[in-house]
């Protein structure tokens, strides 16, 4: 049973070969006590999953197209520094010893 508020499976996932080729890589449920997040480090390289993150961005600011109000690139542009504060706030975190 799926929770209403679970996005659907992408085309083609359905009926992908159960070979591994096709996988999982994260899921992410925002929460009033905050992120619950589950992920599979399923390349052997990390700079490939930080490729995948880039392309994961770029759908993010499509999305807030569509939902309206930024352009695809304004909304890239407040991403990237959603993510340099919230690296400046890990990096903090963790020079406090207070980092997950």
């Amino acid at each position: 049973m799926s929770h209403p508020y679970a996005l659907p499976e992408p085309a083609g996932v359905e009926t992908a070969p159960a070979d591994g080729s096709v996988l999982e890589l994260a899921r992410v449920w925002l929460s009033p006590n905050g992120p619950a997040i589950m992920v599979r480090a399923a390349y052997d390289d990390p700079r490939a999953m930080g490729m995948m993150l880039a392309e994961l961005c770029w759908h993010f600011a499509y999305a807030y197209e569509q939902k309206g109000g930024l352009t695809q690139r304004q909304a890239l542009e407040a991403l990237k520094r959603g993510w340099l504060e919230g690296h400046a706030n890990g990096d903090a975190a963790e020079q406090q010893g207070t980092a997950r």
